[in-house]
């Protein structure tokens, strides 16, 4: 998918990345989408240009079969700019692997914190209650 700007952020090859206007910055994964060391690079790339400030709060909402290497695990784990991190998932199994990235981030004395959800809503009210 090549990439298509927007006024507030742009689609890419991993899926959709913009800010809110509630300050947010948004990522919807594409489906079927696998996210390898250089892909998550990109991720924070984008991110780091809708928001410099450094203290970015990122809502990701998976799509169906979303995949993330253990690579850009540990890079997103170490990466700095954020504070918050809410990660929305749609099944079983993609908690259980959130859960597993979860640890690995504390494990890596991450400087943001991190939560899964079931619900975009409730990933968005406790990120905005971050602010």
């Amino acid at each position: 998918m090549s990439q298509q700007f927007h006024k507030n952020g742009k689609d890419t090859s991993y899926g959709r990345v913009f800010r809110h206007e509630n300050g947010l910055v948004c990522i919807y994964l594409a489906d079927g989408v696998s996210l390898n060391l250089q892909k998550a690079q990109t991720l924070v790339e984008d991110v780091r240009a809708i928001d410099n400030s450094g203290k970015a709060r990122l809502l990701v909402v998976q799509g169906v079969d979303n995949d993330l290497s253990f690579e850009a695990q540990r890079f997103l784990g170490t990466t700095k700019g954020l504070t918050h991190l809410a990660l929305v998932v749609h099944s079983r199994f993609q908690t259980e692997v959130a859960q597993i990235f979860v640890k690995l981030i504390n494990l890596l004395n991450s400087s943001y914190e991190m939560r899964v959800f079931h619900r975009e809503k409730e990933a968005e009210t406790w990120l905005l209650s971050k602010s």
